[in-house]
């Protein structure tokens, strides 16, 4: 049985690609410069071989080595062919022949030090790379082991607490110990989803399954979740029925506002209230999750997008909420954004668009004996 070969890596087909490009460029900057010295440079045979030289460095910066050796080796041939006595011959007249091995000399020179630069520069962006590697490993390390630590620690403690108590620990301390593992629990449970949607941003995978669907549903869901971190802190929603509907996945779109919220409590102080409200844009339905703390500092409004940032005004967090966000919206088609409300305060806003026409909302059907 025949066995179809297996097609070859893209970076296995670069190489060769470039190699042969750069082959092709040599002799074409040869003949280049040989048309410019023939026309403006006749009789400069100085100013014609600094041309030829000119052009083998940019051979050898662009293309690598072995393209810089036939550039060189054409030069030299093009310069004896065309600018040296007797003219149109390839034969050498005894006064160019110290000429003709300076220029091949310098030639061959500069194309073994420009490659030689060129490595020194590819190893310092890999060495680069790695350095800038490392240091995202150690920040994850950090971020994830301090942030489940915190939570899995406060955990341990109430559960310890309750099976030392048994049943002389009164009622209501049981059920504040029941509360604070639920609640622990939950924020583990966050994160660890978080770093899942993070992996499948990275990875190409997350896919938004779209249903037309109510915005208060969500929104609602969302802020149960986070009924323990709000606390006593004002919500104010402001959805109206021309916004109330729209397509998207309920589960991402959900994590998208969990995320801001939780994004607005770690940057305002526990008094600062916290407005969510959707309007009604051309191209689909607009959500903004507003605050009233300190805002955004100028110029950082597409930074905190970016994975791992944080801010120095942040209490907790990995750092990929924002990123998450912007990658769920992405995968709706829309698009996120952050900006300074002129009353003080942060503004995020993301708009989900609109694909074709929502469904009809069918009337709930009468009673029988109604009038």
């Amino acid at each position: 049985m025949n066995r179809v070969p297996a097609p070859r890596p893209a970076a296995d087909l670069r190489a060769p690609l470039a190699l042969g490009v750069g082959l092709v460029a040599a002799p074409t900057m040869v003949a280049l410069v040989t048309a410019i010295a023939w026309f403006a440079l006749r009789g400069g045979l100085a100013d014609i071989v600094m041309l030829y030289l000119l052009g083998v460095v940019v051979i050898a910066m662009r293309f690598g080595y072995a393209p810089s050796l036939l550039a060189s080796a054409l030069s030299v041939a093009a310069f004896d062919y065309f600018f040296t006595v007797p003219y149109f011959s390839f034969a050498v007249n005894e006064d160019f022949i110290l000429t003709l091995v300076i220029m091949l000399l310098v030639a061959l020179v500069i194309s073994y030090l420009t490659e030689s630069i060129r490595r020194i520069e590819a190893s310092a962006r890999q060495r680069e790379s790695e350095a800038q590697t490392e240091r995202l490993r150690n920040a994850v390390l950090s971020s994830v082991s301090h942030d489940l630590r915190t939570p899995l620690a406060v955990v341990m403690g109430a559960a310890t607490a309750l099976m030392e108590g048994d049943d002389a620990l009164p009622k209501a301390r049981r059920r504040e110990y029941l509360r604070t593992i639920s609640d622990e629990a939950s924020r583990l449970n966050r994160l660890v989803r978080n770093l899942l949607d993070m992996t499948s941003l990275e990875a190409g995978a997350m896919r938004a399954r779209k249903e037309w669907q109510p915005l208060e549903e969500v929104v609602g869901v969302a802020l149960h979740r986070l009924e323990e971190p709000l606390q006593d802190r004002p919500v104010n929603v402001l959805i109206p029925a021309e916004a109330s509907r729209a397509p998207f996945d309920a589960s991402l779109v959900e994590q998208v506002v969990i995320n801001l919220v939780e994004n607005a409590i770690k940057h305002t102080p526990p008094d600062a209230g916290i407005e969510i409200r959707a309007r009604r844009v051309d191209e689909g339905v607009e959500i903004e999750v507003a605050d009233s703390g300190p805002g955004v500092a100028p110029g950082k409004e597409e930074q905190i997008f970016e994975k791992f940032h944080r801010s120095s005004t942040a209490v907790g967090g990995m750092g990929i909420g924002l990123t998450i966000c912007r990658g769920v919206v992405a995968a709706h088609g829309g698009r996120i954004w952050c900006e300074n409300r002129a009353s003080g305060g942060a503004s995020f806003r993301f708009v989900l668009p609109f694909e074709g026409e929502p469904p009809a909302i069918r009337a709930l059907p009468e009673a029988v004996g109604d009038p």
